[in-house]
């Protein structure tokens, strides 16, 4: 009993914004999934920082499940599994992801009872089999409600002695209690991607800024090769707004994960000494010595 009473209990758990917020790690973030999924307005940007009203709030997980990078903590509260099927509910859509996710969390099927699915859920149950077509899975399918089961009144209360913490969890939606990186794409499908990361080299300087902003560690430098792990990006878009020359552009490109390498160079600047990595074999100038202004005395 006591499983089922802690997890009723974890029902009025606030949500809450965590440091994984991309916007707590770049103040140039314009990330809003989360904002613009909202339909209740209960998240609002202060000073660059998400903020979740408790007031406003309905606990319906949708902005949880639309960041990229799972940092929004709490419990989807208004999804019902019967075993390995979603419920279907005209109150809400879930969304391409969330059914990609549920599908490698163990759901296999839609299911409907007397009201028959509405074109959104149509859409979205079509889209994400496409989709899983590419990921190698099978499809999700639409399937008629059990018919319940009737227990005695001694049988029902027996089964908590005896399944207690089964019951709890057949009650419980699958995604009830977010952990780390459950809302991530990226952690059920490891041998896909999902984004292309596209590089302009000729606008690219290698500064390097896009390597310490991103949360993922899509890029590294080995050697004299550029890795762009493109299986690890969720979209976050921080390395493109951060990319002071605009050379970063997220494609949606869904396939099995290939390597983008590039060859580089390092070299050693000849104003101020220092190394840095460039495309370009006959550069001699470091970034920051190209863009400053001759009119300034050297800093070194």
């Amino acid at each position: 009993m006591s499983i089922l009473v802690n997890w009723l209990e974890s029902l009025h758990e606030e949500m809450k914004v965590s440091a994984k917020c991309v916007r707590e790690r770049n103040r140039k973030s314009e990330c809003s999934y989360c904002k613009e999924k909202c339909e209740h307005e209960a998240i609002i940007v202060m000073e660059n920082h998400l903020i979740i009203d408790a007031n406003k709030c309905t606990m319906c997980g949708e902005c949880m499940i639309a960041c990229p990078l799972s940092a929004i903590e709490g419990i989807v509260s208004n999804r019902v599994f019967d075993g390995g099927s979603l419920v279907f509910d005209l109150n809400y859509v879930p969304s391409i992801k969330e059914l990609l996710i549920y599908k490698k969390r163990g759901m296999a099927s839609i299911q409907i009872s007397h009201q028959p699915l509405n074109e959104e859920w149509k859409t979205v149950i079509s889209q994400s089999n496409n989709h899983l077509i590419v990921l190698e899975e099978n499809p999700i399918e639409v399937v008629p409600k059990n018919k319940d089961e009737m227990l005695s009144r001694r049988a029902f209360f027996g089964s908590f002695q005896k399944e207690g913490k089964q019951l709890a969890k057949g009650l419980a939606p699958a995604a009830w209690k977010i952990e780390s990186d459950d809302w991530k794409l990226t952690k059920y499908y490891p041998d896909y991607q999902f984004y292309s990361v596209g590089l302009k080299k000729e606008q690219c300087t290698l500064c390097q800024t896009c390597f310490t902003i991103c949360p993922e560690n899509v890029f590294t430098i080995k050697g004299s090769t550029l890795s762009i792990e493109n299986e690890k990006c969720v979209d976050c878009t921080n390395c493109a707004v951060v990319c002071p020359e605009n050379a970063i552009e997220i494609i949606p490109d869904i396939k099995r994960k290939g390597d983008n390498l590039e060859n580089v160079h390092l070299k050693a600047c000849i104003d101020c000494g220092h190394t840095f990595y460039t495309f370009d074999y006959e550069k001699e100038q470091c970034h920051v010595c190209v863009n400053r202004d001759p009119n300034w005395l050297s800093p070194y």
